[in-house]
């Protein structure tokens, strides 16, 4: 943001996923776009959209950049990007991919690719995702269309339904687990 406190600004910024970039440097920007690796690696272009720590959001946010939560938000997360938080949303999320480090979801989350649940993050709510690695709490329902990874830490109440299954010492289970090989 140019402008501190420009709260009107702020939040065009937020909606439209872009700064207030002068003309010259949004030019520069559409030659040489930003990259980012997606996780597949593969290069895309992409923009990211921050919710920093002191923000709270009430209502619903769609973006076609990646999507940086510290804050708190309160209302459904679209991104056709990948989604980061380390803060606490209130709503379903649905996204290329997630990565959960030390927040809190209530809702479901829906992935295209991958979901990472760290170990001081927490979601309750059903999972949905080609790939998903959980190392925090879960409470819902995780359903995987290849693989499912409980790390040490992860503790789970709630069915699993996945291609593959990985169990590390240590991962708490409380549930009923289906394996459906493709």
């Amino acid at each position: 943001m140019k402008k501190p406190g420009n709260f009107s600004k702020a939040m065009e910024e937020l909606i439209s996923g872009k700064t207030a970039a002068s003309e010259s440097e949004e030019t520069a920007k559409a030659e040489e776009p930003e990259i980012y690796m997606t996780p597949d690696y593969a290069p895309k272009a992409r923009g990211e959209a921050v919710i920093t720590a002191d923000m709270v959001i009430k209502g619903s946010i769609n973006s076609e950049a990646n999507i940086s939560i510290s804050g708190s938000v309160v209302g459904d997360v679209s991104s056709e990007g990948d989604i980061t938080i380390q803060g606490k949303v209130e709503g379903n999320i649905k996204a290329q991919s997630l990565m959960v480090q030390g927040g809190t979801i209530t809702g479901d989350i829906l992935a295209s690719a991958h979901v990472v649940v760290a170990d001081s993050a927490a979601v309750n709510g059903n999972i949905k995702a080609d790939r998903i690695e959980i190392n925090g709490k879960i409470v819902g329902n995780l359903e995987a269309s290849s693989r499912i990874v409980l790390n040490q830490k992860a503790s789970i109440e709630g069915n699993i339904t996945a291609g593959l299954l990985s169990v590390l010492e240590g991962a708490e289970l409380k549930g009923n687990v289906s394996i459906k090989k493709a």
